[in-house]
């Protein structure tokens, strides 16, 4: 018999089961929002990252460069993060005693924009390197005009402040076959004669021999030292740049091989303490010397780069400090161009 009690309680049991069953749905439809939303956070492209790499090094997929130097050696031996900025090309874009030193470089990415970093750090004033002026006379590359087609026969091969030419596709492109560094973006020189370069011509790590080998440029400018200069003497440097010479016009002899200075940094770069442009100048004498003993042509880029300061104008600097931005490489290439190997 139904008596008001009893339709009462199948009532409320009736609307107990609507509420569980609303809320298990509501839990089901919350539980496929979230796991979508995970999907589509990790697919997302990430920002700032850096990528182990070899001994002694960072990279990008994408690009650039920052001087390494010994660990345990002022300002080194910290990882920086890099201004990552992803792309379709995904390229990948690194210090005494005769024993080789733990290592660490900076590669850093070509930024969105190339807004100049602010000066913060106390940076040393520049005492001047007395060149032997004669020396530099017989061997520095004079002002001329390029023949046709000399841009598109040079090939550049050096460290990350070389590498950067990819990024911001001097030569046109990203996968352009004009420059030549390790996969990873960087190089130091302690390590230049062992550690393998790629070839963008076959797509594959080669050793230096091998490189100028099988591919035997016209012209070859070696940019290399910065990595260097903040632990290297005078006979380490030169020792180890002079294998690097051995091994490129055993190689290839016919190559037109211009030893290139090593650019100057602003005031804006953080590790003053390490590289600063008293050490760089100091190293471009060593070059300098090399030429002259080697019979071959300097490229004082250096002299067309730094400011009447003494630094290099943070207007030509990618946000390091080191490397540089659109600026920065047209004044190279002005330079390159303008005083050609002929």
């Amino acid at each position: 018999m139904s008596t008001p009690y009893n339709r009462r309680r199948r009532k409320n049991r009736g609307a107990a089961m609507i509420i569980v069953t609303f809320t298990v749905i509501m839990v089901l439809l919350l539980a496929l929002f979230f796991t979508f939303a995970m999907k589509q956070t990790a697919a997302a492209p990430q920002g700032d990252q850096t990528i182990p790499t070899e001994t002694g090094g960072e990279m990008t997929t994408g690009y650039p460069d920052i001087a390494e130097s010994p660990a345990g050696t002022s300002g080194m031996g910290q990882n920086v993060p890099v201004n990552a900025v992803p792309d379709d090309t995904q390229d990948s874009t690194v210090k005494g005693g005769m024993i080789t030193p733990d290592t660490t470089a900076v590669v850093t990415e070509a930024p969105e924009t190339t807004a100049p970093s602010k000066v913060t750090n106390k940076t040393p004033d520049i005492i001047p390197v007395t060149y032997n002026e004669e020396l530099l006379s017989q061997v520095a590359l004079p002002e001329g005009t390029a023949p046709d087609g000399y841009r598109e026969k040079l090939v550049f091969y050096g460290d990350s402040t070389t590498h950067g030419m990819k990024a911001y596709k001097v030569f046109g492109s990203r996968e352009t076959t004009q420059v030549w560094t390790p996969t990873s973006g960087t190089l130091a020189l302690f390590r230049a004669a062992t550690d393998l370069v790629y070839d963008p011509n076959s797509g594959t790590e080669k050793s230096l021999s091998d490189i100028c080998s099988d591919n035997k440029p016209e012209y070859l400018i070696v940019t290399l030292g910065v990595n260097g200069v903040s632990f290297m003497d005078r006979d380490y440097f030169k020792t180890e740049y002079q294998k690097l010479i051995d091994i490129i016009l055993t190689a290839s002899p016919d190559t037109h091989l211009i030893l290139q200075s090593i650019y100057p940094v602003a005031r804006s770069y953080e590790k003053q303490d390490s590289i600063n442009n008293n050490k760089i100048q100091a190293a471009n004498e060593w070059i300098v010397e090399l030429a002259s003993e080697n019979s071959l042509p300097y490229l004082n880029t250096y002299s067309a780069l730094v400011g009447e300061d003494g630094y290099l104008p943070e207007t030509y600097q990618n946000g390091d400090g080191m490397h540089f931005n659109e600026q920065g490489f047209a004044v190279v290439m002005d330079y390159v161009e303008t005083h050609p190997c002929t």
